[in-house]
């Protein structure tokens, strides 16, 4: 293994550690006991599949991160897990969409149950070897990631590398970041896709708050212009109920975006609305009587409900969460003696390194 390889590998593990023991956010903790995430987790539950899927394969990559977020250990998470249905599912990756976006949700899924995204699973033509990362930052052009006309993808994977323990200052990762503000749309939002794009189409939430948490882990200051102007163009596209609005409809998914990147940049949740319409009371109004999140109420004629991913969505906004996600729990500082016992290997194997390269 390089010495590259072996850093990030740590550096990947030091970060999965470190979030088992941090809170998400001072701003929103809402407790993983508390009723509202209590009857979100309980759904779940009840929508996992005997293989561990909790709905679809991506939607189960988020649901991963929401339990990490909601206090629960993911890779325990009923009789078969849904960190193991990603591990041996890994092939529906082969007909991905959009391949650069699928491998950042994973990573992000991988990291937040305390896995190992260099080495997850049997690997296959998308993901040689199991290495995810690898098959990700093989998908730069040396500018940005997948199609040059498409930035949504820009926005995960940079989530993803600092995830997996990568630098702002290293150039993936800041060529990327100019990529991005390069292409920020004139009502300084961002849409899924680049300005020129001939199906571009104005800032929506959900993108400005990816490209948020994208830049905040980045480096940049949430006072920074950027982060800043791009915060008050999603305050822009806030509903009359207190939701926020992408395609013209009023939705939950939206909704937590827009907390989650808010929460991320440090800034009240609560300030987002009034007190008759407020995003948070929208998203708590959203939820149904067997503990999902309505993506929308009525739902609108074509658009689909994905009850698991919106109650995901949800839960990480209401625990405080953004991308990646940490969790409240504390329940692993078993793992720090590993930690310590990786870093001294480490440590052993960079002196042994250098003193042969030394002769």
């Amino acid at each position: 293994m390089s010495r590259r390889k072996l850093s990030l590998t740590l550096s990947s593990l030091i970060l999965s550690i470190s979030l088992t023991v941090t809170s998400c956010s001072t701003n929103y903790p809402l407790k993983g006991t508390d009723e509202t995430i209590s009857k979100a987790l309980e759904y779940l539950a009840e929508a996992q599949a005997s293989d561990g899927s909790i709905g679809s394969y991506s939607d189960t990559g988020w649901a991963v991160m929401a339990l990490s977020a909601a206090g629960k250990d993911p890779a325990h998470f009923g009789s078969s897990s849904p960190v193991e249905f990603l591990r041996q599912n890994n092939h529906q990756l082969l007909d991905s969409y959009n391949i650069t976006a699928d491998l950042a949700r994973n990573v992000l899924a991988i990291i937040s149950a305390g896995q190992s995204p260099f080495s997850f699973g049997e690997g296959n033509a998308a993901v040689p070897d199991g290495d995810y990362i690898d098959a990700l930052t093989k998908l730069h052009d040396g500018q940005q990631f997948g199609q040059p006309d498409s930035i949504n993808e820009d926005f995960w994977a940079i989530n993803a590398l600092i995830a997996a323990g990568f630098s702002p200052e290293d150039e993936i990762i800041s060529t990327t970041v100019e990529y991005i503000l390069e292409n920020r749309g004139p009502d300084k939002g961002w849409s899924w896709a680049t300005p020129y794009n001939e199906w571009y189409m104005e800032s929506d939430p959900d993108n400005t708050a990816a490209a948020v948490m994208a830049l905040v882990n980045a480096g940049l200051n949430p006072d920074d212009e950027p982060v800043a102007g791009a915060l008050e163009a999603i305050k822009g596209m806030q509903g009359d109920n207190g939701g926020f609005v992408s395609y013209g409809v009023e939705n939950s998914s939206s909704t937590s975006w827009a907390i989650s990147a808010f929460a991320m940049a440090g800034k009240d949740p609560f300030a987002l609305g009034n007190d008759n319409a407020d995003a948070l009371s929208y998203l708590h109004g959203m939820q149904d009587e067997d503990g999902h999140f309505r993506f929308a109420h009525p739902l609108p004629e074509g658009f689909l409900a994905m009850p698991e991913k919106t109650t995901a969505e949800s839960i990480v906004a209401l625990m405080g969460c953004g991308y990646p996600v940490s969790s409240p729990s504390s329940g692993n500082l078993w793992l720090w003696p590993i930690l310590i016992m990786l870093v001294l290997s480490m440590i052993a194997f960079l002196y042994t390194n250098n003193r042969r390269r030394s002769k």
